[in-house]
């Protein structure tokens, strides 16, 4: 029997429709899978603990350990993104170190921020994007360079900076004072910095009240997330085990999970900043990660 001219009609539009759904979701997959172009992974400096068990268990009582620091420079064709800002750059000149309040953490900066970035051929008003983990010394520590950038940040880290009392949070107020004029965009929750999928803040609180962490999507290396202080160890991620000194255990908690969820979805390799032993299997600055 033959087909009537309006069954014939229909079945040639479902199946236009059908291919232009299916060129939408190729559309979508392949802006998904769009990548940054190269990562530099740049020393920013190391913390000398005297007691490695605020951050693990009773077992490393008395135990000194040394984190790893590190700040990010992502390429994202012409811009320029940096994920923390690691030590305080003045810190250079002090051969000891500075002692934290408590005296229970000493910070080194070997070779200053500015100096790593001149290698690689970026000055401070290059960068037209930058972002922190988190506002502890260790992540801010050169956060007033980047007064011309746009700046992305939790609301809830932007109000601990800013509340009456962050000292109280471990937060140095004027690793923030050049920044009161500069554009900050308040983030509540997970942000796509260029809109293609290949750079994604992810809200990852616990560690402090805003803390977030970086989903970087490399040409070849793949996907990548970088940690900041959701967790400081290898050994913390596998036991899914909170720092006693966090702000919110709940809140870590519930981070290192979703963050476990994520990873399993897509596949990204974590890379956990203060982690010495992994870090020394990741090229540093002036060589690049692609």
């Amino acid at each position: 029997m033959s087909m009537s001219f309006n069954r014939l009609v229909s079945l040639s539009l479902a199946c236009l429709l059908s291919a232009c759904t299916s060129e939408m979701r190729d559309g979508q997959r392949q802006q998904s899978a769009a990548a940054v172009d190269r990562i530099y992974v740049i020393d920013c400096g190391e913390n000398h603990a005297k007691d490695l068990s605020a951050w693990t268990t009773t077992a490393d009582k008395g135990k000194a350990f040394v984190f790893s620091n590190h700040c990010y420079l992502i390429r994202h064709r012409s811009d320029w993104l940096l994920w923390d800002s690691g030590n305080a750059d003045r810190i250079a000149t002090m051969p000891s170190g500075l002692v934290n309040p408590r005296g229970t953490l000493t910070a080194f900066m070997r070779k200053p921020l500015a100096e790593s970035l001149r290698e690689i051929g970026v000055a401070p008003e290059d960068i037209g994007y930058f972002a922190m983990s988190h506002a502890h010394g260790d992540h801010s520590g050169n956060a007033n360079m980047f007064y011309r950038s746009t700046i992305y940040m939790q609301a809830a880290e932007y109000d601990a900076i800013h509340g009456v009392e962050p000292q109280k949070l471990g937060i140095t107020p004027a690793n923030f004072e050049k920044l009161r004029g500069a554009r900050i965009v308040k983030l509540n929750g997970d942000h796509d910095i260029f809109g293609d999928g290949s750079a994604v803040i992810k809200a990852t609180p616990g560690h402090t009240p805003g803390h977030q962490s970086l989903f970087v999507r490399l040409p070849k290396t793949g996907p990548v997330l970088l940690s900041g202080d959701f967790v400081h160890l290898r050994s913390n991620w596998e036991a899914k085990r909170v720092p006693s000194i966090n702000f919110n255990v709940e809140q870590s908690s519930r981070s290192m999970l979703e963050m476990e969820s994520f990873i399993k979805a897509t596949g990204a390799q974590l890379w956990i900043n203060h982690d010495a032993e992994q870090s020394r299997a990741i090229p540093k600055a002036p060589a690049f990660v692609e």
